[in-house]
């Protein structure tokens, strides 16, 4: 999946985002492996190698320093970092770490209480505004995801009373949640457990990071 980050005045960096191993070590042999063609999301065209260069990544107990493949389309001469799945173009942190922070903020857990909880062993205590930052990009994503998953599952149940049945009958929010996660994997695979959900998700969405 192609996203795009721009870094002050700098050029847009083009991602695509890498079906991979969720683990350090799986994905350090994946990238030794990867032998697999990948072709320009913007004119089709087969890419070439360009290279790699290191991203330093936090998990809950370590830190690590993992390559990211480039490739260079020789018609758009666009250079692409392939990302794995399990970061975002952006954070310094392994995914799993966002989406409980995520599921806190849903829950109603205070800002003021999560600094120490989301704290790594390789990491100072995240402050507040990082946090306030990170709430923002949260609310921003997760926005766009459920009013998407929204539109295509009403999309997708026209017949009769469709979705109203549901909003009728006092649907909660927490409830549509699981609802609108059970149909978007529910045409995608199964539902992927806890500290897993937002690496797959990020995947299957294009154009996510703006």
């Amino acid at each position: 999946m192609l996203a795009g980050q721009r870094t002050n005045n700098l050029p847009l960096i083009m991602i695509i985002l890498l079906e991979s191993p969720l683990s350090f070590k799986k994905y350090l042999k994946f990238v030794k492996q990867f032998n697999q063609d990948v072709f320009c999301p913007c004119c089709g065209r087969l890419t070439r190698k360009h290279g790699k260069y290191e991203k330093t990544v936090h998990s809950k107990h370590q830190s690590f320093r993992i390559p990211i493949m480039r490739r260079r389309c020789p018609d758009c001469n666009k250079t692409f970092s392939l990302m794995p799945c399990f970061t975002l173009p952006w954070g310094r942190f392994v995914n799993h770490i966002y989406e409980f922070f995520g599921r806190w903020i849903l829950e109603g857990v205070p800002i003021s209480q999560l600094a120490e909880g989301l704290t790594t062993s390789s990491v100072s205590v995240v402050s507040l505004k990082t946090l306030y930052r990170w709430k923002h990009r949260f609310y921003d994503f997760w926005e766009k995801w459920w009013i998407d998953q929204r539109r295509q599952w009403a999309s997708e149940f026209q017949e009769g009373e469709g979705v109203l049945s549901f909003y009728r009958r006092g649907i909660h929010s927490q409830e549509e949640i699981q609802i609108l996660i059970s149909f978007f994997f529910g045409r995608k695979g199964s539902i992927p457990c806890k500290g897993r959900l937002f690496s797959l998700i990020n995947l299957r969405q294009s154009f996510l990071h703006r």
